[in-house]
């Protein structure tokens, strides 16, 4: 199962992608996920071995730039 997810990141494009790379190179079981930076928008590859485990890592990995997202907004 893939997925592939492009968000319009603006600015902070660099800075959430390092926030998620960090997550990404912990190891999450069944899946492997990429995040890099592509101009202003944030590139999220997922490969899982299942469709429980891909939802589970595309949510994880959504909230989580929302997050560092809202974190930059409020310095």
């Amino acid at each position: 199962m893939k997925a592939q997810v492009s968000l319009k990141t603006g600015n902070n494009t660099k800075a959430i992608a390092k926030a998620l790379t960090d997550e990404a190179k912990v190891g999450l079981p069944r899946v492997k996920v990429n995040v890099f930076p592509a101009g202003e928008k944030l590139k999220i590859e997922l490969v899982a071995e299942d469709f429980t485990s891909l939802r589970a890592a595309l949510n994880s990995f959504l909230g989580w730039a929302y997050c560092a997202e809202g974190v930059i907004k409020n310095e």
